[in-house]
């Protein structure tokens, strides 16, 4: 079993793995949550084991108490600051029980605080989990660049060779007999280096910046189109294509054919994901200031396991799949503002969904 296979075996998701984080991450954690408790364990001993009567030190002892949930903030998130400021406020009211005094200055001020500290804890929280979210949409960001570089110059590489073999490959068939008994071995070469090819293809359109060409779209009349495209490949598959389309939906500033190039690729994959008898559903509507795209499936669905690397480059569940169509139109998406997203049916398969502004 190799180190990768390993990472996964333990639990660990790929994302993980394609951060480089995996036992790191782990050790750094448990050393992190034992500082917090050591240091929230550490002041409340002070506080329980400090003379009542002594409120100039009870008073510093409860402004130690930040310490713990802002680093509880800082490294695990609105998560850890509420974990942590729960479990402060639970150790903290036996102290403060017993040194009730009648609902006095004392008691209404130490009250206030906790209800300060409280407030403080969800706005630290809420501020780490965005930052978190920042840093880690930048992290991705950057690896999907590093990716798409170095797999722009490995397709600009296999490009030419490619080209050659498949050209050379097609001059031989079309000069072989019919009934050679080596035509098919031909036949599966020249097909499968039109597969490569379309790699390639895949691989150049990845590693590219997307330029756009915007003009007013109709996306109803995009599905239409695409419905006829499709047609051969869900009567094939014997899957029924159903669209639900909102006849007011708005038009919008977008490029039709690389609009156009998602959507088809979202149909085809659902088609492909649902056995036979079973339906696609294509549905258009708007949300606020979005148009929004649905394609349902009655496929397996996505598993657990799969589901953080579903818009990585090169993951595919397919036996023939390059796994750069999901990654490729999620590039085309965001570059026109949008987002595509998918969630698991309440039945059975999977939703994609794209948003676009109009």
């Amino acid at each position: 079993m190799s180190t990768q296979e390993q990472y996964f075996a333990n639990g660990y998701s790929e994302r993980d793995w394609w951060k480089g984080m995996i036992p790191k991450r782990e050790v750094s954690n448990k050393i992190k949550a034992w500082i917090i408790f050591s240091l929230t364990l550490a002041i409340l001993c002070l506080h329980y084991f400090t003379f009542h009567g002594e409120k100039y030190y009870h008073a510093v002892y409860r402004m130690l108490f930040y310490v713990p949930l802002i680093l509880s903030g800082f490294w695990f998130g609105f998560k850890g600051s509420m974990a942590t400021c729960i479990g402060i406020v639970l150790a903290y009211t036996p102290y403060y029980i017993e040194t009730w005094s009648g609902f006095s200055i004392d008691d209404f001020d130490k009250l206030m605080e906790g209800i300060l500290f409280i407030i403080i804890a969800v706005i630290l929280g809420i501020l780490a989990e965005k930052e978190k979210e920042k840093t880690q949409a930048l992290l991705e960001t950057e690896s999907l660049a590093a990716v798409g570089k170095a797999v722009s110059e490995i397709a600009h590489d296999m490009k030419a060779p490619l080209m050659a073999i498949g050209g050379f490959a097609r001059q031989v068939e079309r000069k072989m007999d019919n009934d050679s008994p080596e035509k098919h071995k031909l036949e599966l070469v020249v097909k499968e280096t039109a597969r490569l090819e379309d790699m390639v293809r895949g691989m150049l359109d990845f590693g590219k910046p997307v330029n756009l060409q915007k003009s007013e779209v109709d996306l109803n009349e995009i599905i239409q189109e695409i419905g006829h495209m499709v047609v051969h490949e869900a009567v094939k598959s014997g899957v029924t294509v159903e669209p639900v389309l909102d006849p007011h939906l708005p038009v919008i500033m977008a490029d039709p054919h690389k609009i156009k190039q998602v959507l088809l690729n979202l149909i085809t994959n659902a088609i492909q994901a649902s056995p036979s008898g079973k339906k696609v559903v294509i549905r258009t509507y708007t949300k606020g200031k979005n148009t929004v795209v649905e394609v349902e499936d009655e496929g397996p669905g996505i598993m657990e396991e799969h589901k953080e690397s579903v818009f990585h480059p090169f993951f595919t569940t397919k036996k023939s799949g390059t796994g750069l169509g999901l990654g490729i139109s999620k590039k085309i998406v965001e570059a026109h503002q949008g987002k595509i997203y998918f969630r698991s049916n309440l039945q059975k398969g999977v939703t994609f969904v794209v948003e676009l502004p109009f």
